[in-house]
């Protein structure tokens, strides 16, 4: 196709000049998709009871950081967890604590509300009586 006074004119295969002839094809930049990344989750953030687990969520394009990724397909960045229930039955009056157990560290680093050390020294950790 080419122009003559103004108008488009198609000409025939032996009419066009094959030199002046685009090429069919050509290559274009093409940049790498938006595509949303995750992190491993995290450790939930109770040991009983319902905590949180989070991870990263990023969008790249290839590697760089950006904001162009579909929302509506976005992954969860945080969700609740809750590995196990917390003990629930009262304190008992004669409870020892349990041997090799290191209660007075446990009470030093605050660990009496830890499902493990409240049991292991459930006397160490027992509130005082008011």
């Amino acid at each position: 196709m080419e122009l003559a006074n103004g108008k488009p004119q198609t000409r025939s295969g032996p009419e066009c000049g094959l030199a002046r002839k685009p090429p069919e094809e050509s290559t274009c930049f093409e940049r790498p998709c938006f595509k949303w990344y995750t992190s491993p989750w995290s450790e939930c953030t109770k040991t009983c009871g319902v905590g949180v687990r989070m991870r990263d969520v990023k969008c790249y394009q290839g590697t760089d950081i950006v904001r162009g990724c579909d929302p509506l397909v976005k992954p969860v960045g945080r969700q609740a967890c809750d590995l196990q229930p917390c003990p629930t039955e009262p304190p008992d009056d004669s409870c020892q604590d349990q041997p090799g157990t290191n209660c007075a560290l446990a009470i030093k680093v605050n660990l009496c509300g830890h499902w493990y050390y409240s049991k292991a020294c459930c006397r160490s950790c027992r509130p005082p009586h008011s």
